[in-house]
């Protein structure tokens, strides 16, 4: 299967650079059952030699028959592991093979209400972000199955909710602070003005004051949060005091 669009961009530089047929090198597409012929490597080559006005010319490609999607999703890999793909086209040709960790991650998603891709509903787009939290935790998936449950609680679907430095911040306090009260943690940063953006915005105002990351300042903000007013089972902080305190 082809698991990502054409780069019109690469294509349009490339024709305006000038077309050069002995470059194309040698794609590889897949012939499927029904006759149907799909790129595994080279679709952005085979828009290039179409825009040059080349298309009815004979060229050499190595064609296989009667894989499997997940064969196909397997050897779209092997084909372009030192290329830049984007991550989400990888991690849907990881989900087409059936590689456990992203079929796994898949799951935890879907468990939580939630997609991965690119579409704008109910979708979570940063998806190298989830492999860094679903490795992160012992037992691989705990951390963000976890992470998951406590955004969507507290927000809902929305895209803010599963923003990247979000799932970093949230996912690093539930990591650090294991003992911490999951509902409480809920609550409390479900009733923060501003939701999730809010969050994110005074994330970057520790970044700019302290020169952490924006997830780490989100994982300040956050403890911040679950801490004020508590007298007893504070969150350990790692800011500046000066700085410090309940909305962080």
């Amino acid at each position: 299967m082809n698991t990502r669009p054409i780069d019109n961009v690469w294509v349009a530089r490339k024709f305006k650079a000038g077309y050069d047929e002995n470059r194309v090198g040698v794609p590889t597409v897949s012939i499927r059952d029904n006759g149907e012929i799909v790129w595994l490597d080279g679709q952005n080559r085979g828009a290039l030699i179409k825009e040059a006005g080349a298309g009815a010319k004979e060229i050499d490609m190595k064609a296989f028959r009667g894989l499997t999607l997940a064969e196909e999703a397997e050897l779209f890999l092997g084909l372009n592991d030192n290329r830049r793909v984007a991550p989400m086209y990888k991690f849907q040709a990881e989900v087409t093979a059936e590689r456990p960790e992203a079929v796994e991650i898949t799951r935890i998603a879907k468990e939580a209400g939630w997609s991965i891709s690119e579409s704008s509903a109910a979708s979570i787009h940063a998806v190298t972000v989830l492999s860094s939290i679903y490795r992160s935790s012992k037992r691989r998936g705990e951390t963000l199955r976890q992470t998951l449950y406590v955004v969507t609680s507290a927000w809902g679907h929305t895209q803010d909710a599963v923003a990247a430095n979000v799932l970093k911040g949230v996912a690093s306090v539930l990591n650090e602070c294991p003992n911490l009260n999951v509902p409480s943690l809920i609550k409390r940063i479900a009733n923060c003005d501003g939701g999730p953006a809010s969050l994110l915005g005074k994330g970057r105002g520790w970044r700019t004051s302290t020169g952490c990351t924006v997830a780490e300042g989100v994982d300040l903000v956050v403890r911040g949060l679950y801490n004020a007013g508590r007298r007893t089972g504070k969150l350990p902080t790692w800011g500046p005091p000066s700085t410090g305190g309940g909305e962080g």
